[in-house]
């Protein structure tokens, strides 16, 4: 699992390394190409926050749990909608952007737990 966190940490840097370089010499860069869409930055957002604050408020519950109950949620929220149980459509992207959400506010975690692992 040590491996797995490492490869994806290195996959990830390479690949926010690329886009910031490819901005920074580009000379007609177009920030605004690049905004996500508000629908996007709320799920990711929300998937954060609620993680972070529930771990907060909650110590004694393990923070995998946590975000494993809030991908759980979100994930039932998006099948709902496909039933029309829940207002608004499903999609692929909000999945994704909670996923994200989740992931961040674990990855603190996954990286404390690898450098513990370490020693």
């Amino acid at each position: 699992m040590q491996s797995l966190i490492t490869w994806i940490g290195r996959l990830a840097l390479l690949l926010v390394l690329g886009v910031a370089l490819a901005g920074a010499l580009d000379p007609h860069h177009n920030a605004q190409r690049h905004v996500p869409a508000p629908d996007v930055v709320e799920h990711v957002a929300y998937g954060y926050l609620l993680t972070v604050l529930t771990i907060a408020s909650l110590p004694r519950v393990s923070p995998w749990l946590i975000g494993g109950a809030y991908l759980a949620v979100g994930a039932g929220f998006e099948a709902l909608q496909v039933v029309g149980w829940v207002s608004g459509t499903f999609q692929w992207k909000d999945l994704a952007s909670n996923t994200g959400g989740v992931a961040a506010a674990l990855a603190p975690f996954a990286l404390a737990r690898r450098r513990k692992a370490g020693r």
